[in-house]
């Protein structure tokens, strides 16, 4: 079995193929209706001839037989039929044959086709001469002086088939041509359309191979709005969005190392000063508090990794939660800790549900990770606020301050992983750079989106919206 390791051959063949069956099937059919059409053609032309010679030779079968003028109608009949014409008697003898010399006048012509004829019938076969060496249609018919009286004779033709057979050999070199010229064609328009379906494949395999090599620019091109050009397409956007995760994957794992670097640095000329110098109390003490400090840094940092994980997971645990009530219940929590800042924490929550689905441990993350840094980035005397409102299908929540604001260059930035405005300060407060960008991964995750505003020196406001219960939306 022939085996064909390329998808182009594969379709070059199958086409050929299809193309040969089709012409095969087709001539065959075509050729034997065309050799029936012709062969009835003949026949009827035979019988019709016929019948009209027995009508006119009918009234003379019966009484006084002249051979020499039924030869002589014989031969005329012969000559417009282009065919062999014979008369018979009731017994079979031969009375009439357009063969003048050499013919059967005055014998037997012992034939099935008499046979029929003289029982009424019209006899007719198809045979191959062995003295002519041509195939020959042979008709015998009834001649009768009344329509339905018995026959007093037969006439019989014999005429070759090689002008029908001659006919028929041509349509068959014709199709023959037709077939070879449509398995050309074909082929030129199989080897032109399968280089057209396989050519972006081949583009495909190789910047397959190249991206599995870590070659992630990889880009087809795409020259077609068909299946291929989608697929060309989709790959392009699998690629450019490989190369985007893959690149941000580098960075996010490069920002961990970085991060997890110095609280671990820290943790270990710590435990080796500990370890190795004799301390006093006071001074021991110290450094077990900065030891207690960098564990917290580290701890906290692992516990925003995991959570960022859980979001990216898509681990979310579904339940209803009354937004409003989670809120005005964090800011409750929350009071005490602004005011020995002497900040003042507002609200603006309006009288009514807002109910949503999702998780109530990490809206309230999101709420937490927002009301954390206002009161980091807010001096003394500042105030805070939080305001709840509805859209038509979404609940809207907005955390204000008046802190220092954030430069107009990083707002891009300011929900990416381990992207601090203020490195220095930003460790010196202990944060880890990743509380914004959990902020983000879990609004989008409950399918909201979040989004800030801020004015260096002014403050800063961060937004995000939640969508609604559907019972919530039509109660509204």
């Amino acid at each position: 079995m022939l085996r064909f390791r390329s998808i182009r051959s594969r379709l070059t063949v199958t086409f050929l193929l299809a193309i040969l069956a089709v012409m095969l099937i087709v001539g065959f059919f075509l050729d034997q209706l065309i050799e029936n059409y012709y062969i009835k053609s003949r026949e009827d032309n035979l019988v019709r001839s016929g019948t009209l010679a027995g009508r006119f030779v009918a009234g003379q079968l019966k009484d006084q037989v002249d051979p020499v003028r039924l030869s002589w109608l014989a031969e005329n009949f012969g000559r417009q039929m282009n065919a062999r014409v014979i008369f018979v008697n009731r017994k079979g003898i031969v009375i009439g044959d357009s063969v003048i010399v050499g013919g059967l006048l005055g014998q037997l012509l012992d034939r099935d086709e008499l046979t029929a004829a003289f029982a009424g019938e019209k006899g007719i076969s198809i045979q191959y001469s062995e003295l002519s060496k041509q195939k020959v249609m042979q008709v015998a018919l009834p001649v009768q002086e009344e329509e339905e009286g018995e026959p007093v004779g037969a006439v019989f033709l014999s005429a070759s088939l090689q002008e029908i057979d001659q006919i028929i050999a041509d349509i068959r070199g014709f199709l023959t041509l037709a077939t070879l010229l449509a398995a050309a064609l074909t082929g030129i328009g199989a080897v032109f359309l399968a280089r057209r379906f396989t050519g972006p494949l081949e583009l495909l395999t190789e910047a397959a191979g190249k991206m599995a090599e870590g070659k992630l620019e990889q880009r087809i091109p795409v020259k077609s709005e068909d299946e291929i050009g989608r697929l060309a397409r989709q790959f392009n956007l699998m690629a450019e969005q490989l190369n985007y995760y893959t690149k941000n994957l580098r960075n996010f794992v490069a920002n961990v190392a970085h991060e997890l670097r110095t609280p671990l640095a820290s943790l270990s000329l710590l435990i080796k000063s500990l370890k190795d110098y004799e301390m006093e109390t006071e001074q021991r003490q110290e450094f077990l508090d900065d030891l207690d400090h960098e564990m917290d840094r580290l701890i906290a940092l692992v516990r925003d990794l995991l959570e960022l994980t859980t979001l990216e997971a898509g681990e979310t645990r579904r339940e209803h939660i009354a937004l409003d009530e989670l809120i005005r219940d964090l800011i409750k929590q929350a009071l005490p800790r602004f005011d020995r800042q002497d900040i003042r924490l507002l609200s603006d929550l309006p009288a009514g549900e807002y109910m949503v689905a999702g998780s109530s441990l990490q809206l309230r993350q999101v709420l937490h990770n927002l009301l954390e840094n206002a009161l980091k980035y807010t001096s003394p005397g500042g105030w805070v606020k939080v305001t709840l409102w509805r859209e038509e299908e979404a609940a809207g929540v907005k955390v204000e301050d008046t802190g220092c604001g954030i430069p107009e260059k990083d707002l891009p930035f300011i929900f990416e992983r381990f992207f601090r405005v203020d490195r220095a300060r930003s460790r010196e407060m202990g944060g880890t750079g990743l509380g914004l960008a959990i902020v983000k991964e879990t609004v989008e995750a409950h399918g909201g989106r979040v989004w800030v505003e801020s004015k260096e020196g002014e403050g800063s406001a961060f937004y995000f919206t939640l969508p609604l219960l559907r019972q919530d939306v039509n109660n509204y």
